[in-house]
């Protein structure tokens, strides 16, 4: 059984350059949505239209936990209290599958997705220090690999686009 540690959610707290990934760690949930897009076709060929996946559009929704002076809440706090919109609203987001990897130690190298997401705010709620948001990811995934240094859960990962692969063609 996979476990909820075993799935890295990272956002990029660097403001240029060399990207600098805090770990999304005092949630209480992760669950990406993958909102699939799908259209009905009514081949000729067929007596009722078919459906027909056209693309995902992946989005995680995240109640953190208020809690000062941890890197997942300074990191997502400035654009809520600032009320970032457009582009001052986007974060690079990395999602490490860290229960999938090739090679074992420090080589090992994590299945992982890399994108720019933009970043709602839903609420800030006082009585269970909560402020939730939702990463609504990018046009573009990068797929790829991470290698991970560090120890559990204070990782710290370095992402290799275009490496990672699913066994299937």
């Amino acid at each position: 059984m996979i476990k909820k540690h075993q799935i890295g959610l990272f956002v990029n707290t660097a403001t240029s350059g060399t990207a600098s990934w805090a770990r999304i760690k005092k949630s209480t949930e992760l669950t990406i949505s993958m909102n699939p897009e799908t259209e009905d076709v009514d081949y000729i060929a067929d007596e009722s239209p078919t459906t027909e996946l056209k693309q995902y559009k992946p989005a995680i929704s995240q109640p953190l936990k208020m809690i000062k002076g941890e890197p997942d809440f300074e990191a997502v706090w400035p654009k809520f209290f600032d009320l970032k919109t457009g582009e001052d609203a986007k974060m690079e987001v990395l999602v490490v599958f860290i229960f999938d990897k090739d090679g074992s130690g420090e080589t090992a190298k994590y299945k992982a997705w890399k994108t720019t997401s933009l970043v709602t705010f839903s609420g800030l709620n006082g009585v269970d220090s909560e402020l939730s948001f939702d990463i609504n990811f990018g046009g573009t995934i990068e797929r790829g690999t991470c290698t991970l240094t560090g120890t559990a859960p204070d990782y710290s990962p370095t992402f290799t686009a275009g490496t990672a692969t699913s066994g299937e063609n």
